[in-house]
């Protein structure tokens, strides 16, 4: 099942980003600005964050946030954090961001830089299928 997030899973989507930054060796996770972003994003209207859950459980979550366009007068939202165990929710998740991009139209654009090294090459395919499309790194959905 997926849902919008509450406060009460900041803990668990702050464990799923820890395991995703994980991967990462040369970066390190500021812990507390993880946190800080998450409960933003969970807390404001201006970005997007909701969760998959499965019998109470938080096992993934689609983190977006957003902000100003250097170009032009509406905003950016890029996904931050994407991840989920359960086959299916992934997408789910992604329909619902896209959703809520379309009905905010002060988002001009919105994007995922993919990560070839740690992702499936299907889900850029998945990427491609629900309208975005690849420019130089990244994959946008202009709105």
């Amino acid at each position: 099942m997926i849902r919008p997030a509450t406060l009460a899973d900041v803990d668990a989507i702050f464990e799923i980003a820890l395991i995703e930054a994980a991967k990462y060796d040369r970066l390190l996770p500021d812990r507390q600005k993880i946190r800080k972003g998450i409960t933003m994003a969970i807390s404001s209207a201006k970005h997007f964050c909701w969760v998959s859950e499965d019998n109470g459980r938080v096992n993934g979550a689609l983190v977006a946030l957003s902000s100003e366009n250097l170009w032009a007068q509406r905003q950016n939202c890029i996904v931050a954090l994407w991840k989920t165990h359960v086959v299916g929710d992934g997408r789910r998740l992604m329909k619902e961001f896209l959703k809520w991009v379309d009905t905010r139209r002060i988002i001009r654009v919105a994007g995922i830089v993919p990560d070839n090294d740690h992702t499936d090459p299907l889900v850029w395919k998945l990427m491609e299928r629900l309208g975005f499309r690849r420019y130089g790194g990244a994959y946008l959905i202009y709105n």
